[in-house]
């Protein structure tokens, strides 16, 4: 059985056991304390609004309604391409959202104000690394 086989299940369940590791997070309390941003992370047809205020996850939200929409910036995928991203040792051209996003791959798309994303992108690169203990 290859490494890259294994699915997982990319629910509203399984992104709220991820902010309780990203918050217990030794390192992010430090390279995050200026991030205080909403973005999206979609994965297929489903958005889930994630609240951080200084590198915390505050809230997270099931779907977009009309009074969601303030986020910053998205990154939306398949959720095939996200559940490559969270194995513990990822494909190549799946390992980070840089390769994903690239041109040629086109796995993930960045969307919204690109500025809050560079401006976070240490943090927001930790947060997500850490979905592979998930």
């Amino acid at each position: 059985m290859s490494n890259y086989s294994s699915r997982k299940k990319l629910d509203l369940e399984w992104i709220e056991r991820w902010a309780r590791i990203v918050n217990d997070d030794r390192i992010l309390p430090v390279t995050g304390r200026f991030f205080t941003s909403k973005f999206v992370i979609g994965i297929d047809d489903t958005d889930y609004l994630v609240e951080v205020q200084e590198g915390k996850i505050r809230r997270i939200f099931e779907g977009l309604t009309p009074n969601n929409f303030g986020y910053e910036f998205g990154l939306k995928a398949s959720s095939t391409t996200w559940s490559k991203f969270t194995q513990q040792v990822p494909p190549p051209m799946f390992n980070d959202i840089w390769a994903m996003c690239h041109p040629l791959h086109q796995n993930m798309v960045i969307e919204g104000n690109t500025l809050t994303f560079w401006q976070n992108v240490r943090a927001l690169t930790r947060m997500l690394a850490l979905m592979r203990e998930v």
